[in-house]
């Protein structure tokens, strides 16, 4: 009797995940894309602030503003798409390079790129291929009867193959040249000091602990499956992350870190600013002491503190750009719950006494005193 096979599976081992930090200039454009021509709820959550947001608008010509609304809508358009097809590109991810080679690229894959984001595709499948083609009933059964995802892609593959592709290309040429250029110097200086800098803490980090460093209190469970995991600093969204996955690659677009904005010797770092201005509320305070019982949904902080929770949302947010919560997202709950980071104070206790020329005994001392 021939006995039974033993094997090692060594398909199944966990392999490691080594983290690529990418400050091209490509994805800030991308992210002004998107963030600019979506509902606007956020915008006054952003530091930029509602008013940029809104001359940003206004720069943009009508009939570009409707091209670029055509083709990139809020939750699955083009500009969020095309952050995972850019993150593969085989050139440098400057803006010009890989419009350049955007442009030269198969019209079939830029479709599958901008597909592939809204569900996973099996490989090889005609259902893919006639979907790609812009068939609506292949799209109807791939996209699991998602009607109005299924219509917007039936819509935009309603196009030529050639002329979607160019669109898009022609698009972003025009957006960058007619209103990016004002801020592009200066976004593009920031975020390659930001590369800079995660890239030293990236090296040897274990990739968990990384995304809550760069991010400010995010903690974020990796899922199965993500094979990359890539590290875009920008401004635009500060001071907010934004977690999105494309096919195996994990994006984790981060604020980029006060102290690359301002070169002032003789000002106090916009982080110590932060904290302070962050902890000089009312309502933010009640939401830290809630926090200090223990982690708590968005949906449970409004109703223990009798806020609406767009309210609770926006100070939250302040919080977070301080660094005085931490998020923590489960992936595969559904659940996103908010923590306090107690470490955060000390430091910025710190920081007050060294910008004022003061060590801690003396501080201490002082406060004796009184």
């Amino acid at each position: 009797m021939t006995p039974r096979p033993r094997v090692r599976d060594l398909t199944q081992r966990t392999r490691p995940l080594t983290p690529e930090v990418d400050g091209g200039s490509i994805h800030e454009l991308l992210l002004v894309m998107w963030l600019v021509f979506d509902s606007g709820e956020y915008h006054g959550d952003h530091d930029l602030g509602a008013e940029w947001f809104r001359g940003m608008l206004e720069a943009t010509p009508a009939d570009l503003r409707e091209e670029i609304e055509f083709l990139g809508t809020r939750e699955f358009g083009a500009w969020c798409a095309l952050r995972g097809l850019v993150a593969r590109a085989p050139v440098a991810h400057d803006i010009d390079s890989v419009l350049d080679w955007l442009a030269g690229l198969d019209p079939a894959e830029v479709r599958r790129g901008i597909l592939s984001y809204a569900v996973e595709l099996p490989e090889g499948s005609a259902l893919v291929e006639k979907a790609v083609d812009g068939d609506s009933e292949a799209l109807e059964a791939l996209l699991d009867d998602r009607h109005d995802l299924a219509a917007f892609y039936t819509t935009l593959f309603a196009l030529d193959r050639g002329e979607l592709r160019d669109r898009i290309v022609a698009a972003l040429r025009r957006f960058r040249e007619e209103v990016y250029r004002q801020v592009e110097d200066g976004f593009s200086s920031v975020i390659t000091r930001a590369a800079k800098g995660a890239t030293i803490l990236a090296k040897g980090a274990e990739p968990e602990r990384l995304i809550e460093s760069v991010t400010n209190g995010l903690e974020y469970r990796i899922q199965p499956g993500v094979r990359r995991l890539v590290l875009v600093p920008s401004v635009i969204v500060r001071p907010w992350a934004v977690i999105d996955q494309h096919e195996d690659t994990l994006m984790v677009v981060f604020p980029v870190a006060d102290e690359y904005l301002n070169a002032d010797p003789d000002a106090p770092t916009p982080w110590m600013v932060k904290v302070y201005k962050a902890l000089a509320d009312e309502k933010r305070l009640r939401i830290l002491r809630r926090l200090g019982e223990g982690p708590s949904t968005l949906d449970e902080l409004a109703k223990v503190l009798d806020l609406s929770k767009s309210t609770v949302h926006h100070h939250v947010g302040l919080l977070r750009g301080a660094g005085l919560v931490r998020i923590v997202i489960d992936k595969a709950a559904g659940i996103k719950t908010y923590s306090l980071r107690p470490s955060i104070l000390p430091g910025a206790h710190q920081a007050l006494d060294e910008y004022l020329g003061m060590d801690t005994t003396e501080s201490v001392r002082s406060m004796r005193s009184v």
